[in-house]
């Protein structure tokens, strides 16, 4: 049995709405009128004079009591109910449709929100709720977190929300992402031509073999030289990583891996200000990365 919580069992409520599982909702219509400009003429179409408790009407309303709670909390003032946290993927897609059929928007915009603070951390789910809520904004931009994570993903529970097409479409671009960062690697002229990511001598001399007899990397050349072998490691790790990961936040959390193998090799000369170094070329490196993946449809 669900138990109503305060507000809604107030003594002066004119109304009870009844959610779609059977939970009444002692509630104050002013309240409801005010923060909605279409409830009143729902509720209306919804009544049914033979639905009364005692001298308030009953209304039974399509939205569960999750949901009803949730929009109801939002429309009552704060100093009866605070705004509820939207903090269940599940509610999101029902909360919006009542926030539209009530013509809610800053409730609209509450979702839209909470859908953007969880983007980071599961893209995914926030895409697929968005596609299937035809919130672009919010679809492409979780679509750009999704760069974070590997091109296969692992079954999510809202997969089943967007279609083939829309998967496909979205494994595309990421493949897409995947291919055009990696041409970081085919021309260096990126950095050289940069004022970004320079140490504080205004050159990266710091990644060129010098006097302290470092092993030089193979594969890359900068400015006709050979940069230091454990620079070009990480850039081909980095790289490699880009592939499956194309986004600018895959080549800062390579950083600390590179300056612990640089301070592992005990050589002073390389070793110097090599976590500020580091730090401004990632830095550089993840704009760059970030410049590509936003010019790709």
């Amino acid at each position: 049995m669900v138990l109503v919580a305060p507000p809604f069992l107030h003594a002066k409520a004119d109304i009870i709405l009844r959610s779609s599982d059977g939970v009444d909702f002692r509630v104050i219509t002013l309240f409801l009128n005010l923060a909605s400009s279409s409830f009143d003429s729902i509720i209306e179409r919804a009544a049914r004079p033979d639905q009364i408790e005692g001298d308030l009407p009953i209304v039974s309303v399509e939205e569960n009591h999750r949901v009803l709670d949730i929009w109801l909390r939002f429309c009552y003032p704060s100093t009866l109910a605070e705004d509820p946290p939207l903090n269940e993927f599940e509610d999101v897609i029902p909360v919006l449709q009542a926030a539209r059929k009530y013509s809610l928007k800053p409730l609209e915009h509450k979702v839209c929100q909470a859908l953007k603070s969880r983007m980071e951390k599961e893209p995914l789910r926030c895409f697929a709720l968005a596609m299937r809520a035809q919130l672009n904004i919010e679809a492409t931009l979780a679509a750009k977190y999704t760069l974070r994570q590997s091109l296969i993903p692992a079954r999510f529970p809202e997969i089943d929300l967007i279609t083939a097409k829309e998967l496909l479409a979205l494994l595309t671009y990421h493949q897409r992402c995947g291919i055009s960062v990696q041409s970081l690697g085919k021309d260096l002229s990126w950095i050289t031509s940069s004022s970004l990511g320079l140490n504080a001598t205004g050159s990266y001399q710091w990644i060129m073999g010098g006097s302290c007899g470092c092993e030089s990397g193979s594969r890359f050349l900068l400015n006709g030289q050979r940069p230091l072998k454990w620079w070009s490691d990480y850039m081909e790790k980095s790289l490699m990583s880009l592939h499956d990961k194309p986004s600018g936040h895959t080549v800062l959390v390579g950083v600390d891996d590179a300056v612990r193998g640089v301070r592992a090799t005990g050589c002073s000369q390389c070793c110097s200000d090599i976590l500020v170094n580091m730090t401004g070329f990632a830095e550089l490196f993840s704009t760059k990365v970030e410049m590509l993946t936003e010019k790709v449809i």
